[in-house]
């Protein structure tokens, strides 16, 4: 168990490179990682279990007392975000109608649940991000294939039910499942199963984005210009995502560690259940879009967060920070 520990320690200080390593594995070698693509429903629900043990239903009220945040969260999320999408993949892939949808369906997913360990690393506003994964989660069996529907329902025939049923046993009912026994054990549960299962849900995300990195082994082995161009939309919209988080957060005038939460939140998106959903639901050139995002997506946020701290905001409330360490210190002494 120690072993795991250590694994889970390594994995979560170098996440970008280690992304890295699964996505080159599934590149190279797809014939021998392919199986994974019977299991990525069952290692997505457990991933989304595990992860989801730090909060309960205690939780998402403070969505109601301080509503707007999340607010406007979801609209960069599911509004916003999904309509830059579809302009800017009609715009550029006519042609190639497939890879728009591939864009939409990267941005309708809901936010990553790393971004809770994005924010902690950052030290942002836990509590804020914990309501928008918890609550954008819950909401995304209906949100996802009602966007898909209306943005690209014309481009392919979409099977909403099948995807609303994906979407419950992957995120909608493990996360209900890991509320429930927090709230029943009183908060318990994220101290004692939570930890025990982190190493094990960071191995199931580990093998998804293997699993997933398999499906655009063929197009990288016929890379063209069109695909070129698939990757620079897919960066860019990834870019724009926290850009908006981050000037709406100022917008609303929320403290520092509010408004990097916001931004991390808009910016990371649950790569992984889309490319489940892409691979399940959808032609292949759906896929590739979705299944290269983890390619950059860790990293790039690695790169926001430290960009986030660099910014005057970010100088002083890490400034903050280092006195309250100080002032804690000499109470101490």
């Amino acid at each position: 168990m120690k072993t795991l520990y250590r694994i889970n320690d390594f994995t979560n200080r170098h996440m970008p490179p280690v992304v890295l390593w699964c996505v080159m594995l599934g590149f190279i070698f797809p014939d021998a990682f392919g199986w994974l693509k019977a299991l990525s429903t069952a290692l997505f629900a457990f991933m989304t279990f595990a992860n989801s043990l730090g909060g309960g239903f205690r939780e998402l009220w403070s969505v109601v007392l301080r509503p707007l945040p999340v607010l406007v969260t979801f609209g960069i999320l599911h509004v916003v975000m999904p309509l830059i999408a579809l302009g800017l993949g009609t715009l550029l892939f006519s042609q190639s109608p497939l890879f728009t949808t591939g864009l939409v369906l990267e941005y309708a997913i809901p936010t990553a649940v790393a971004a809770l360990m994005w924010t902690g690393i950052g030290r942002g506003n836990a509590s804020l991000c914990l309501s928008i994964v918890l609550l954008d989660t819950l909401l995304s069996p209906v949100v996802v294939p009602l966007t898909m529907r209306l943005l690209v329902g014309s481009v392919v025939e979409i099977d909403t039910l099948g995807m609303m049923r994906d979407l419950l046993l992957m995120v909608g009912l493990p996360a209900l499942a890991a509320m429930a026994l927090y709230q029943f054990t009183g908060g318990a549960v994220s101290r004692t199963l939570k930890p025990t299962l982190a190493p094990f849900a960071k191995l199931a995300l580990l093998l998804i984005i293997l699993c997933n990195a398999t499906g655009c082994a063929p197009f990288l082995r016929n890379l063209t210009p069109t695909l070129v161009l698939v990757m620079v939309a897919a960066f860019a919209l990834c870019l724009l995502g926290f850009f908006l988080g981050y000037w709406a957060g100022r917008l609303m005038k929320l403290d520092f560690p509010s408004v990097q939460t916001v931004a991390i939140g808009s910016g990371m998106r649950n790569i992984s259940a889309g490319a489940v959903l892409a691979q399940e639901f959808f032609p292949p050139d759906v896929l590739f879009p979705v299944a290269f995002s983890p390619v950059f997506l860790q990293v790039t946020t690695s790169f926001i967060v430290k960009a986030l701290r660099a910014t005057k905001p970010g100088r002083a409330d890490e400034a903050a920070y280092r006195r309250s360490l100080a002032d804690a210190a000499q109470k101490q002494a």
